[in-house]
């Protein structure tokens, strides 16, 4: 068929697709089932009608599948998933992924040769096949639903994963197929393959999201370019894993979207981010319509009923297997795990929501034509994938309604309250312009007020005490994550610092949707990335100046942490203040509450500009020149937009503010310096010694700088320096006393001296009560010198004497 009839073919599917939506928004099918029935159907007239042959040369392969939708779709859900909610439930996913995935393909298999006197390798290899839940059906038909967000990402987190599982555990057994044995050894190396192939396409998956994004970040790159690279990467990284590096493809794919979503979407400004999750919806859209018309064109309903009975058999043993994983695997995993309890309403959508799509399909087609068992395999796949989509997916709905899913909480009806009441004020303002324009008389006034109120009518509801206070807090955290993405897009706060804050309040919305208090408070990850970074660089000479760039950097982002903590306390106030459906009592609570949080923050603030007065007017001078400067290109970006500035006098004021922003100064060095030579001749231990050895050991000495609560060195841990204060304070303790200082060292006092006789363990801890500079003089730099200067080895040994003595 020529090219241009092949577009012109295409672009008819997408039509029939659209026509096909709007169709489902006004009858009770979901709408990618709607387009198998379609599918289907028009296959079904093509086969009888000469003049539409030429759709069945319209057939899914497994390249069409794999390489020009998967991508796709598969991107199209992991950028937009919430990672930190997969990772919270990333043990009971993995779960469902891969053990739970290799036990349903034995079931499976051993089910269709005993029950149907099937080759026991070519059973297990359609049971790897079918046994996958396919994210292009799961996904589509679960937005449509709407179900429950934790219930999305355990669904959505293992489609993704196990379809990598699927299609990795189906190629090692299509191999043992070929060869007709398996050995005890032969099992060990699948495991390591299989080990091997799925975990190497995360790594390459990640690894080229990684150099994506900070290519993208370097060269200030627009949304343009943004949207382009995205598009490349979904496509490259599976191409790339899958035939050059022969690695899992869905697994890079998968990696590499949700890396993209963590690392470089959340550098965008918000505007742009809807931008990028509109045009992959679009993606998305095209993908999943011609597919799921593909696989109704590609079903041929005789040729099913030939093979009933076994088709019969398959999918009862697809639904035992389903319901051992979900049923039996998940809720030990829960409890193992001590995660929160997934309910057995929940364990039942998971079990009946478990589609089957075209990944089987295109796994299935992908069987050499060599092997035997192929048509009937490929006939069972089609019925399985049927049955799913036309019984499964229709019925979901109604069994979500069953089950109480569609019920709305006592937070959710004050939130129903408050929306009808608002949409109501909103009708009515517009139609008062109206009225005082003169458009309208008042009598229609009257009459439409009385037809919209009508509309926005609300049941009466007399929410408890605990849902009224429920509702103002989560009033308050949305007030929160708003100002924090706001000040965020106005450059206000750095991409690092932006994420940090987003977790905390992830945290503490995460508890509060849990309704208990967060007793067991894990670290921040972003909090333990730093004390690894610094535990790895504290005492290494050759990491001194990393080290003191970044310390200066999170002194910066701990200031603008606490600015920031300022604004969006203020901000809290303010507007829930203005909020008129919340009770005087809860909401004089909440805003009780965030007046603490903003005294803390200005207390920290004064501090910091107390200590650090020429830091803290330079830093603050700077961020805000920054903030004004970004304001104004906003404007102009929207102005040019909008076509109220030309091209060139957009170009000339955007040169201007970029320019700006590049002359801006660096702000560093927040801790006061001294001249080492004159630091280390106040130090008591080395106090009265020659000029020459002092010159000497100022030379030789690392200036090094620790923020408030780092640890300098710890227990147990081998060292070989010894630490000179010259700014700050340190606190010392053991371990196991952690509320009984040792001491409290300030300027001029030492410690570490004990490692500069010989390799020494430290006795205890040293943690910093302020920003503290140290000097680091290491054990061969000053036993090198006291064997040339007597006078220093004397000083040495008569400290040391005196330490141990008291």
């Amino acid at each position: 068929m020529p090219l241009s009839e092949i577009i012109l073919v295409i672009m008819g599917l997408l039509t029939v697709s659209m026509i096909a939506a709007a169709i489902c928004s006004h009858v009770p099918i979901p709408y990618t089932v709607f387009l198998v029935i379609l599918g289907i159907f028009l296959g079904s007239l093509a086969r009888h009608h000469y003049e539409l042959n030429f759709l069945l040369d319209f057939q899914l392969s497994p390249d069409l599948v794999l390489f020009l939708f998967l991508p796709v779709l598969i991107f199209e859900s992991a950028i937009n998933l919430d990672a930190r909610s997969m990772m919270k439930d990333i043990f009971p996913i993995l779960v469902l992924a891969i053990p739970a995935l290799i036990i349903s393909t034995t079931i499976i298999g051993l089910g269709l040769w005993f029950l149907q006197d099937f080759n026991i390798i070519y059973a297990l290899v359609f049971g790897a096949l079918i046994s996958a839940t396919d994210p292009v059906a799961v996904i589509a038909l679960f937005k449509e639903l709407g179900a429950p967000s934790r219930l999305t990402t355990l669904i959505e987190g293992e489609s993704l994963l196990n379809d990598a599982t699927a299609i990795v555990l189906f190629n090692i057994l299509l191999g043992i197929s070929v060869w007709q044995q398996f050995g005890v050894f032969d099992f060990y190396v699948a495991v390591l393959e299989f080990l091997r192939v799925f975990f190497g396409g995360l790594f390459i998956g990640v690894i080229m999201a990684l150099i994506t994004s900070e290519l993208l970040f370097r060269i200030k790159a627009n949304i343009s370019a943004y949207l382009i690279m995205s598009i490349v990467l979904a496509y490259s990284s599976f191409s790339f894993a899958e035939h050059i590096m022969h690695v899992s493809g869905v697994m890079a794919v998968v990696s590499s979207a949700i890396t993209l979503g963590l690392v470089s979407v959340t550098r965008i400004p918000q505007k742009e981010k809807e931008a990028v999750d509109e045009t992959w919806d679009v993606l998305s859209l095209v993908c999943n319509s011609l597919l799921f018309l593909l696989i109704g064109l590609s079903t041929d309903i005789s040729l099913l009923i030939s093979h009933a009975d076994t088709i019969f058999i398959s999918i009862l043993l697809v639904l035992i297997a389903r319901a051992i994983g979900v049923y039996g695997l998940v809720p030990t995993t829960i409890r193992f795990f001590n995660l929160p309890k997934v309910s057995m309403h929940e364990r039942h959508i998971m079990w009946w929501g478990a589609l089957k799509g075209g990944l089987a399909i295109a796994i299935v087609l992908s069987i050499p034509e060599s092997m035997p068992e192929r048509e009937t395999l490929i006939y069972i796949t089609l019925g399985v994938v049927m049955f799913s989509l036309l019984v499964n997916a229709p019925t979901i709905k109604i069994l979500m309604n069953k089950l109480g899913f569609n019920k709305l909480t006592g937070q959710e009806e004050i939130e129903l309250q408050h929306g009808l009441k608002e949409s109501l004020k909103h009708s009515k303002d517009i139609l008062q312009i109206f009225r005082k324009a003169s458009i309208i008389p008042t009598s229609t006034k009257k009459l439409i007020q009385e037809k919209t109120s009508k509309v926005f009518q609300s049941k009466d509801f007399s929410p408890n005490n605990h849902t009224k206070s429920r509702y103002a807090h989560s009033v308050a955290l949305r007030i929160e994550m708003k100002e924090l993405k706001y000040l965020y897009d106005i450059g206000f706060l750095q991409y690092y610092t932006y994420m940090n804050m987003r977790v905390l309040l992830q945290r503490d919305k995460d508890t509060f949707m849990a309704e208990k208090k967060n007793t067991n408070i894990k670290q921040n990850p972003f909090v333990k990335a730093e004390s690894m970074i610094i535990k790895q660089l504290r005492e290494n000479d050759f990491a001194t100046s990393i080290l003191s760039w970044y310390q200066d950097v999170r002194f910066s982002q701990n200031l603008q942490r606490n600015i920031a903590g300022l604004l969006i306390s203020q901000k809290v106030i303010t507007e829930i203040n203005n909020v008129t459906d919340i009770d005087k009592e809860f909401k004089n609570n909440v805003i009780k509450e965030y007046r603490e949080r903003l005294k803390r923050r200005k207390i920290r603030l004064e501090y910091i500009a107390e200590n650090y007065p020429e830091f803290y007017l330079g830093f603050e001078a700077r961020l805000f020149e920054k903030i004004s400067l970004i304001a104004a290109k906003i404007y102009i970006d929207e102005a040019h937009s909008s076509h109220e500035l030309g091209t060139k006098v957009f170009s000339n004021i955007n040169k201007r503010i970029t320019d700006a922003i590049d002359k801006l100064p660096q702000i560093t060095d927040p801790v006061p310096k001294l001249k080492p030579k004159d630091v280390i001749a106040m130090v008591p231990l080395l106090e009265g010694l020659s000029s020459e050895l002092l010159e000497i050991l100022s030379k030789s000495a690392k200036s090094v700088t620790f923020l408030q609560n780092d640890l300098v060195i710890g227990q147990d841990e081998r060292g070989d320096s010894l630490y000179i204060i010259t700014y700050g304070q340190v606190t010392i303790f053991r371990t196991e006393n952690k509320d009984e200082p040792i001491a409290v060292l300030g300027p001029g006092d030492f410690f570490g001296e004990m490692a500069l006789l010989g390799k020494h363990v430290r006795t205890a801890n040293v943690k910093t009560d302020k920003p503290t500079m140290l000097l680091r003089l290491s054990r061969k730099q000053v036993l090198s010198m006291a064997n040339s200067y007597p006078e220093l080895k004397i000083r040495l040994e008569e400290a040391i004497k005196e330490r141990k003595i008291t």
